[in-house]
């Protein structure tokens, strides 16, 4: 897990080989090249000259692009902070609800990054963000889907679709299987190798994505969170969120309330 911190970088995107998942909302701003991520169950690629924006608790991963050789801008902003933005309805539930939105880069990025990092290097992370929050809601509301240009009927991604669909019910491995019409040991084996997790992990993570989602923008208690996340029992939910944020339900839910003014 990535710590929840303000982060930038600017360089080379290198491929992941597992999918990974932070508990921040990430921009990306693409300089050169392209970037393509497995992203929840579906391919999406970010050009030259666009920005993407998302929350990526949802499983992610950057793949390898041959002959692109992307140079890319990454911030990370803890999602306490965007909540306290206020954004509009809209925008935050495409946020929360696992959207990717895509728009044209803004103009200046380069030298907004490099602004940013000396803002950060001299203690001021405070001027960062209100530059970085102007930035984020232009993107959301200029934001339009845009083809991939990568095949998404591939069977590795119609499971994880599968799962993204299904994730609040029961979901054995034997049914994902069954949705591509693959044997059970050889979909296992598949998945794993384009995800770097299992079934089992992936379907965990998309819950407990959910579950943070649902304790910070909504009243249900911490039981019908679980129900309502697709856990089959509370002690399995405050396991798995306990392992997988760091902390417990409850505590999650005052502490983001409490620094995002939920």
């Amino acid at each position: 897990m990535i710590p929840s911190e303000l982060w930038l970088f600017r360089g080379a995107a290198s491929e992941m080989i597992n999918a990974h998942q932070h508990d921040d909302i990430e921009l990306n701003v693409v300089l050169g090249g392209a970037i393509d991520y497995l992203f929840g169950g579906q391919t999406v690629r970010v050009q030259h000259g666009q920005a993407a924006v998302f929350w990526a608790s949802v499983p992610h991963r950057l793949l390898d692009t041959p002959g692109e050789h992307a140079e890319v801008c990454w911030a990370h902003v803890p999602l306490s902070t965007v909540l306290a933005w206020e954004l509009p309805s809209s925008d935050l539930t495409q946020l929360l609800q696992g959207g990717l939105a895509l728009a044209p880069a803004p103009v200046g990025a380069v030298q907004a990054w490099d602004s940013w990092a000396d803002d950060l290097a001299d203690d001021d992370p405070i001027t960062a963000l209100l530059e970085i929050h102007a930035m984020i809601r232009r993107i959301l509301r200029t934001s339009r889907v845009e083809p991939s240009g990568i095949a998404t009927t591939a069977r590795p991604f119609r499971m994880a679709a599968h799962l993204m669909e299904r994730f609040r019910e029961p979901v054995a491995a034997a049914d994902v299987a069954g949705a591509v019409h693959l044997n059970t040991e050889y979909a296992m084996t598949l998945f794993r190798r384009t995800w770097g997790m299992t079934i089992g992990e992936f379907l965990t993570r998309r819950r407990v994505a959910e579950a943070q989602r649902l304790l910070v923008t909504t009243e249900l208690s911490t039981v019908a969170v679980a129900h309502s996340a697709g856990f089959g029992s509370v002690s399995n939910f405050y396991a798995q969120f306990a392992k997988h944020s760091g902390t417990s339900p409850g505590a999650y839910r005052t502490t983001l309330r409490a620094g995002g003014r939920y």
